[in-house]
Parts: C-alpha cells; sequence; structure tokens
C-alpha cells in the first residue's frame, strides 16, 4: 500500500468518507457470503428474521477469541478457523496489515464492548463494538453453522448489517 492510499484512508477515517466507502476499502477483509459449494445464500430480506441476542453464545465466544488474538498479534490464531476461501482471501500476513492500517485510522485498539449476534439465513454475523483511540469502531465476524469463518470486517462503529 503505498503512501497516498494510506492517507487517503486516514483522511476518510476522519470523517471525510461514508461507510459504503469503508466496504470499498482494506478495511472490509472480505466477505464470503456465499456457502462453501459457491451459491449465495438467501438476501437479508429474504433471511430468517434478523435477529438480535442478549446471551453470549459460543459464536461470540469465538469472535471474542478471534479480536483477542488480533490484539496480540497472534495472527496464525486469528485465522486458525478461516474457512476455505477465507484462507485465501486472507493470509495471517494481509490481517496484520489491515489490522496495523485500521488502527492507523482509528487509533490504537482500547477496549471492547458486548457482541451482538444477527441470524442472515445459516450465517451468524457476530458484530462487537471496539473501543478505539480516536473513534469507535466495530469487528464484524460472520460464522458458518460448523462455526468456521466466513468473513471477517474492521468497520465504522454501527454500520448495518447487510
Amino acid at each position: 500500500m503505498n503512501i497516498a492510499h494510506r492517507r487517503k484512508l486516514i483522511t476518510w477515517a476522519r470523517g471525510a468518507a461514508v461507510a459504503t466507502a469503508l466496504g470499498a476499502t482494506v478495511f472490509m477483509l472480505t466477505a464470503c457470503q456465499g456457502n462453501r459449494s459457491g451459491n449465495t445464500t438467501a438476501s437479508p430480506t429474504s433471511a430468517t428474521a434478523a435477529s438480535t441476542t442478549a446471551t453470549p453464545s459460543q459464536d461470540d465466544q469465538l469472535a471474542l477469541q478471534i479480536l483477542d488474538a488480533i490484539v496480540k498479534g497472534d495472527f496464525e490464531t486469528a485465522t486458525a478457523r478461516f474457512d476455505s476461501q477465507m484462507k485465501q482471501k486472507l493470509t495471517p500476513r494481509d490481517l496484520f496489515v489491515s489490522w496495523t492500517t485500521y488502527q492507523e485510522a482509528f487509533g490504537k485498539y482500547q477496549s471492547h464492548g458486548a457482541p451482538q449476534d444477527v441470524r442472515l439465513g445459516e450465517l451468524t454475523v457476530v458484530n462487537t463494538p471496539l473501543q478505539m483511540e480516536r473513534q469507535p469502531g466495530e469487528l464484524r465476524v460472520t460464522f458458518h453453522p460448523d462455526q468456521t469463518v466466513a468473513g471477517l470486517f474492521f468497520l465504522k462503529a454501527e454500520t448495518p448489517v447487510s
């Protein structure tokens, strides 16, 4: 990533762009919304009613374990549960670069809040609010029913699930 591109990302993170621009940058690490055979899942409007749960699920615990590994710099552990598509699209090195870039834009990681789950068809999306040094953020991890990771995103706080 060249210096000019990094400056554009940092400028955006300070409020110059909208959430959709975030999805087009390195912050959106990958979105494997299809199942393993390559077919797409039901759209959010036809998915099982999107519901948010307050009780910690096993997916919540796994998402927090992934976050903990990222914060500690253990990108091998953070990527260990990735499905085959994720392993191809986001290596531990790529995750390191993306996390570093995210912290350059939002500030260093401070803490996190309680995860919230949203069901989209067979997938479970776990959103974990992040308290970063300069502005709030969000870690979004999407799980298959077998608890492999179908997607991982560093986002602006309260970015809608789509």
